[in-house]
């Protein structure tokens, strides 16, 4: 097994590599080799475990992304992205993991593209989620952040200016309903509206991993990182099971709501975070809370170091989790 991962690696690396040293030659593609690195040094305290010390990857990324011009209206758009685990080599047993993944078409109209994606609705969150890809993220206790197989979608793009709707279908095979194999049995969307100081979202699945939501998101920016700026951000979230399904929520029940704030403050080179999100319950747990908090300083124009606190409490005394945490991150 670990030889098939070490061929596999190799193998996509000369990939990606041949691509990379081709991709700025003359004619008309355009491609980049992307990624982020981000580890973290921890201390988890838990029911289970007690007191751990780790060392964690945080959705380290290798990618290759590009376009190529078909003619002056319309371009083959096209990503391929894979976890990269920077600790021990280890996602659920296998040494990669493949994120969003996608082939399409794109030009003024929008974009319309198909593969493994991160849905609109945990898209439309924006920047509201400080704690993104860290232990205090949104997802930790909030039920729709997912990144589908088998998905359509749709983005108006530049289209309507600031405003921004996309639309993405998931066909019956992946609904987990065997009662339903349509062209169209899962959808996820959202309008979003974003000129850089006010955001405001507003997003939906429908029957996505056998539930229906609906989410409210909205953030607002004064000032200017070199002189002090401030960022804070509120998310409302209604969710159900849907009526087809034997599914239920951690306590029993069969519909939810979820509330989050968060805050931001940045002047020059330092960054500092804080979030609390408060959730009735969700596949996992129930009557649940959590509390962030961060201070980041930037290094470079792509690395920062940071430090943070998370603090995680549910009626499931087992999933009820503290952490704290130093840790790096370069994007490149």
């Amino acid at each position: 097994m670990k030889n098939i991962a070490l061929k596999t690696t190799i193998i996509l690396t000369n990939t990606l590599y041949l691509i990379s040293t081709n991709a700025y030659s003359d004619g008309p593609i355009d491609g980049d080799i992307y990624g982020r690195m981000n580890v973290s040094y921890q201390h988890e305290k838990n029911e289970a475990d007690g007191d751990v010390w780790k060392l964690a990857s945080n959705a380290s990324r290798l990618g290759f992304k590009g376009k190529s011009l078909v003619d002056n209206q319309i371009k083959i758009v096209y990503q391929i992205e894979y976890g990269v685990e920077v600790d021990d080599g280890d996602k659920n047993g296998q040494t990669i993991s493949q994120r969003d993944t996608f082939i399409g078409i794109a030009g003024a109209w929008g974009k319309l593209i198909a593969g493994r994606i991160t849905i609109p609705f945990k898209e439309a969150k924006g920047n509201i989620d400080r704690f993104n890809d860290l232990q205090g993220e949104l997802g930790k206790i909030i039920d729709g952040e997912e990144r589908i197989n088998n998905i359509v979608q749709y983005s108006s793009e530049n289209l309507l200016g600031a405003l921004v709707s996309t639309i993405a279908i998931v066909p019956g095979e992946n609904t987990k309903d065997s009662n339903k194999n349509g062209p169209a049995d899962g959808v996820s969307g959202s309008l979003v509206f974003d000129n850089k100081k006010l955001y405001f979202a507003l997003a939906f699945n429908s029957n996505i991993k056998e539930q229906d939501q609906w989410r409210l998101a909205t953030s607002w920016q004064w000032g200017t990182p070199a002189n002090g700026s401030l960022s804070v951000g509120a998310l409302y979230q209604h969710s159900k099971i849907n009526n087809d399904s034997q599914l239920t929520y951690a306590d029993g029940q069969y519909s939810t709501d979820a509330y989050g704030f968060s805050s931001q403050f940045t002047h020059q080179k330092n960054t500092f975070k804080a979030q609390y999100i408060l959730s009735n319950r969700s596949i996992s747990l129930s009557d649940a809370r959590q509390f962030s908090f961060a201070i980041e300083h930037k290094l470079g124009e792509r690395s920062t170091l940071y430090a943070y606190y998370a603090d995680r409490d549910s009626a499931e005394a087992a999933q009820s989790n503290s952490y704290l945490a130093i840790g790096l991150k370069h994007n490149f």
